[in-house]
């Protein structure tokens, strides 16, 4: 988990911006709330992905996310549980702005039957979350239990 302060920093999203999608509108909440001065709300690397994603349907596709509330929230129930690398080399599938699927590349399919899809490639962000996310260097720990030699 990560505060708010660092959120900001890997989406573009300004402060102002990360409260109104957060907590006046509602479109992706933190996944612990503030607790008061000095405690910053804090963000998954899912909710991370997903205030990336909404970024570049916002800016990229000029799409208006209150009209995709119900969406937004569907995409948090399908990135919760799902183990970060099982996510490199997929795309996000956003069926007619209704629903989303994870696919693999090489699984997109496109067909008279399906509903319009736009499909996002999840690589670049997953890069980015990767280095904010990543185990922090713990060479300076000390070891809970010392090394006993078996015979």
């Amino acid at each position: 988990m990560i505060p708010a302060g660092q959120v900001q920093k890997l989406t573009g999203l300004t402060a102002n911006q990360l409260r109104e999608w957060s907590h006046r509108r509602d479109l992706i909440p933190p996944d612990v709330e503030a607790g008061g001065p000095g405690r910053p709300a804090l963000y998954s690397w899912q909710t991370v992905l997903l205030l990336r994603i909404a970024v570049v349907l916002r800016e990229r596709f000029r799409i208006e996310l209150q009209a995709h509330k119900t969406l937004l929230h569907a995409l948090r129930d399908l990135f919760s549980g799902v183990p970060f690398p099982t996510l490199r080399g997929c795309v996000l599938a956003l069926r007619a702005m209704e629903h989303g699927e994870i696919l693999s590349e090489g699984m997109i399919r496109v067909g008279e039957d399906d509903p319009d899809t736009l499909f996002l490639h999840l690589d670049a962000h997953l890069a980015v979350l990767e280095v904010e996310f990543a185990p922090q260097d713990q060479s300076r720990q000390l070891p809970l239990f010392r090394a006993v030699r078996i015979r």
